[in-house]
């Protein structure tokens, strides 16, 4: 990852060979940036497994039993599904004017519920769809029943449900953010830059999830760029 993301950088950058400060300096400003990216590269994968296990426990009938913050955002703990981590959306460090341009950015990846009553993902606002087109779902779907026997025979076990797919990112050798929902085989460009052009001033992070508790009411609410969900929350008395 730290070479694609290496090989992304280099082209927008102009390395001053004028003195060994110059260069050093350049060098620094490079691995800054590498790192910047990678760690956005890491939260964003890591947000998104956040939400796939939040809607399967929506799904599933479970229940937020706590919710801490700390550094780097919030941990939401479910009464069966265990504790995921969502990152806080902080601002974005600016970029310098004509050096360094604007910050890293992440693609908007969300989830809907569609009229089936299931969710799925959703990329900068459109349905994220597989190579058939269909759309992908992000909470499991349950398995069909058996058939009953007949004369007293047990009916044939129903097929397993099918397992929601996890969507995950990566930064391509341009600069491009890739998706892929076949667990890394195969990756198709999302068309967002993750870095923008020269000159321009830095812009803030993206934030895939915002999280709001109402302790009193009893509920969490996550907030997307396609809508808002909530969550039932068991109060500790």
């Amino acid at each position: 990852m730290k070479n694609i993301i290496m090989a992304a950088l280099l082209p927008i950058l102009t390395i001053s060979f004028s003195s060994c400060t110059d260069y050093q300096d350049e060098l620094d400003a490079l691995d800054y940036r590498v790192t910047v990216l990678e760690n956005l590269v890491n939260k964003t994968n890591t947000d998104i497994v956040a939400m796939e296990t939040i809607v399967t426990a929506m799904s599933e009938g479970d229940y937020i039993t706590n919710v801490t913050q700390n550094a780097e955002g919030y941990i939401i703990t479910f009464n069966k599904s265990g504790a995921v981590v969502i990152h806080d959306g902080q601002d974005g460090r600016d970029g310098q004017d004509g050096q360094d341009g604007r910050d890293a950015q992440a693609p908007d990846i969300t989830i809907e519920q569609d009229t089936d009553g299931n969710w799925y993902w959703k990329l900068n606002g459109e349905w994220l769809t597989d190579g058939s087109g269909n759309k992908i779902q992000a909470n499991g779907r349950d398995g069909k029943d058996g058939k009953d026997g007949r004369d007293g025979k047990d009916g044939k076990d129903g097929k397993d449900g099918k397992d929601g797919v996890t969507p995950q990112v990566r930064i391509n050798s341009e600069g491009i953010w890739e998706v892929s929902t076949d667990g890394g085989l195969t990756w198709q460009s999302t068309g967002t830059p993750a870095t923008g052009k020269d000159g321009e001033k830095g812009a803030d992070a993206n934030v895939i999830i915002k999280v709001i508790t109402h302790w009193n009411e009893g509920y969490v609410e996550f907030i997307t760029s396609s809508g808002s969900f909530r969550v039932p929350l068991a109060i500790n008395t």
